[in-house]
């Protein structure tokens, strides 16, 4: 049985400007009304996964920033982590020459060195503003502690910037493009699949019972730890080959589970 049920947000629970589809919602409030709670795995930063779950209605667990920071559906914080030593400003020094915009996460805001046409544009997508640091790189272990650094731009410079990093670094970090917009650096062994998996640690539940949904190559260590993954029918091929099954939408997912008799019925559901 499915016992977690996992969504990406951007390109598959989230639509441009924030768009959520009406189907997704039923089906969200259906599942949980059902017995199956919901866990929001995204890029995006803790604050935002639970401005999301507030629009949609409904409460879950949070994996956010690709898993730097995992917390549960009472808000208590599970897991956090940073760059180590030097290591954020070692990467701001190998990125500087890409020609993409160049963003630097923290716990709860966003930081990049000056202004760009491309900082209105992620901004737009974001629920608070990028504030602009000129001495961003200074400030970089002082009064910024990093726990994700971004490059944001053409979909060509992003697989061109992802593979020097990879060249770069190595297994340093982790490293991947988490829409066809922008390439992430994470600290060591921070992902999805790590940071679920700290998650139903502390649920006591087995890979085996989680259900996940996803859309980017950020997605694919989730799809890997559990055989019910579902990917987005606008994925890249790379990316759907590592989901077992493609859907149009998040509704579509959930209506797979039940419909193969997976999900919990309300008088079945432990209390997670």
């Amino acid at each position: 049985m499915i016992k977690l049920f996992v969504t990406d947000l951007d390109g598959t629970l989230l639509g441009m400007d924030h768009y959520i589809k009406n189907e997704d919602i039923d089906a969200l409030k259906w599942m949980i009304d059902h017995g199956t709670p919901l866990t929001v795995a995204s890029g995006r930063m803790d604050h935002e996964i639970a401005e999301v779950l507030k629009r949609v209605g409904v409460n879950g667990h949070r994996v956010s920033q690709n898993g730097a920071f995992v917390y549960d559906n009472q808000g208590q914080e599970i897991y956090a982590e940073t760059f180590e030593g030097n290591m954020a400003e070692r990467i701001l020094t190998a990125i500087e020459k890409e020609p993409m915009v160049k963003t630097v996460s923290t716990a709860d805001q966003t930081f990049t060195d000056k202004h760009h046409e491309w900082v209105d544009i992620i901004s737009e997508q974001l629920f608070h503003d990028i504030i602009i640091q000129p001495d961003l790189k200074q400030e970089i272990g002082q009064t910024i502690f990093p726990s994700k650094i971004t490059l944001n731009g053409q979909e060509a410079d992003v697989v061109h910037a992802a593979k020097n990093i990879k060249e770069t670094f190595g297994e340093e970090i982790d490293s991947f493009i988490s829409h066809e917009t922008c390439v992430d650096m994470m600290p060591k062994e921070i992902n999805k699949r790590n940071g679920i998996r700290k998650l139903i640690d502390k649920l006591g539940l087995k890979p085996e019972e989680v259900a996940c949904v996803g859309d980017s190559f950020n997605d694919i260590s989730m799809f890997e730890m559990t055989p019910h993954s579902y990917v987005m029918a606008t994925a890249h091929d790379d990316v759907k080959a590592k989901a077992s099954q493609v859907v149009d939408h998040v509704h579509e997912a959930i209506e797979d589970l039940e419909k193969k008799g997976l999900l919990n019925k309300k008088e079945q559901a432990a209390d997670v």
